[in-house]
């Protein structure tokens, strides 16, 4: 029989309550976000601490949390507050590799585009370039940033309002309606673990009859 070991996050250390969470609460999808500053440099930087909060309205919610090593703020965040856009782009495993390397802390100024080999296209409705190589995009304007705290691994809300979607028609059926096994989205766990939508990971549940 399993035993159980409690923490207590007031005595850990923020890089441990990191990794109690993010191994834990998984998988978590990816917000791969371009957004762009006031002096129109692009940049291109996934989040995983990202869902949909809301359907009328259209919203989604992410977190570029202050860096745990220096509390610093990252440039996506600094792009948010400035120009009030972002555009979200949904990762499949085609692009993985590219999302992984856009993480690096690239100098402010500096396009992931270019350095990924990914490719812009422009957005409708808002500034930000979105990725053709991404299945959905999301255009969206920021409705409110909400500061969870001041400190390295604060989490910093940017609430974003859907108001375009670019979704490859190949991944639609004849009612609009995303195929999963297409789409073949990744996802994040702790760590450098990732996972994987396949069609042998998929199952379904009937909802329950009223």
């Amino acid at each position: 029989m399993s035993t159980i070991k409690s923490f207590d996050p007031e005595f850990l250390e923020t890089r441990a309550i990191h990794k109690l969470l993010s191994s834990s609460i998984a998988p978590r999808p990816i917000a791969f976000a371009s957004t762009i500053d006031a002096k129109g440099n692009v940049n291109l930087s996934p989040f995983s601490f990202f869902n949909v909060f809301s359907t009328n309205p259209p919203i989604l919610i992410f977190s570029p949390a202050r860096r745990v090593r220096d509390n610093t703020t990252k440039h996506t965040l600094q792009n948010a507050e400035e120009t009030k856009e972002v555009v979200i782009n949904i990762v499949d495993f085609s692009m993985v590799e590219q999302m992984s390397q856009s993480s690096n802390d690239y100098a402010k100024g500096v396009n992931e585009f270019i350095e990924t080999g990914l490719t812009e296209v422009p957005s409708l409705k808002v500034k930000p370039p979105r990725v053709l190589e991404s299945p959905v995009s999301f255009e969206c304007v920021v409705d409110n940033i909400i500061s969870l705290g001041e400190h390295g691994g604060a989490g910093q809300l940017v609430i974003a309002k859907v108001v375009h979607i670019h979704v490859k028609s190949d991944l639609l059926d004849a009612n609009d309606q995303i195929d999963p096994v297409k789409l073949d989205l990744v996802a994040r766990l702790g760590g450098d673990w990732y996972t994987r939508v396949t069609n042998a990971s998929l199952f379904k549940i009937p909802k329950p009859k009223e």
